[in-house]
């Protein structure tokens, strides 16, 4: 009986152990396999985040290639109208500057006597600092003019230059400084313009 005893307490053991090996290798595949579901899942989830990040790398780097592209071409447009503005000031100096007592005279004669208006209906303007240096020359080279009702006049408004005007305000003809300079900026900002489209 001892006997039975003991083969039966081996045969318990033995199938206790069984029943453990058996649980002990479902418990390890188990772990196994959710080991290799979290494998894959964390793989699959890295790989999601690398191709968003890589997307939004690619889009950050377009972004920031078009930024470099606008801030390039507001520089150069800043630039050209900082040249435009300089030139502009530069020609409207020059013509101010260049403009002699003489060469003054010589083109205001040649406006009158040109015929553009009757002198009797005719106001000649020019400015006030400059009328005592141009009034006896035009005296004397517009007498006839004069004598038929051209009026020479002092007006602050014209700086350098002078201006012809009906007497009526209908009409006037400019040659101030003002308007030489606008005259002549087109033909300067086409010349500066090919310049600066010159590679």
């Amino acid at each position: 009986m001892e006997q039975q005893i003991q083969d039966l307490v081996e045969s318990i053991k033995r199938d206790g152990i069984n029943e453990a090996e058996k649980k002990s290798a479902q418990i390890i595949d188990a772990a196994q396999k959710k080991a290799e579901q979290i494998i894959a899942q964390s793989e699959k989830e890295a790989a999601s985040i690398i191709e968003k990040a890589q997307k939004e790398v690619s889009v950050m780097e377009s972004s920031g290639k078009e930024a470099v592209k606008q801030a390039s071409r507001d520089v150069i447009l800043s630039l050209k109208k900082s040249i435009y503005d300089h030139m502009d000031r530069l020609l409207t100096k020059k013509v101010k500057t260049g403009i002699t007592d003489k060469q003054l005279v010589s083109l205001i004669v040649q406006v009158v006597k040109g015929g553009l208006e009757d002198p009797a209906q005719t106001v000649l303007e020019v400015n006030p600092d400059q009328i005592a240096s141009l009034e006896e020359s035009l005296r004397g080279d517009l007498e006839k003019e004069l004598k038929a009702g051209l009026t020479i006049k002092a007006v602050p408004q014209v700086d350098v230059g002078f201006r012809l005007t009906d007497k009526s305000g209908s009409s006037y003809y400019d040659f101030s400084d003002e308007e030489i300079s606008s005259l002549l900026k087109p033909f300067l900002n086409t010349a500066i313009s090919q310049i600066l489209s010159e590679e």
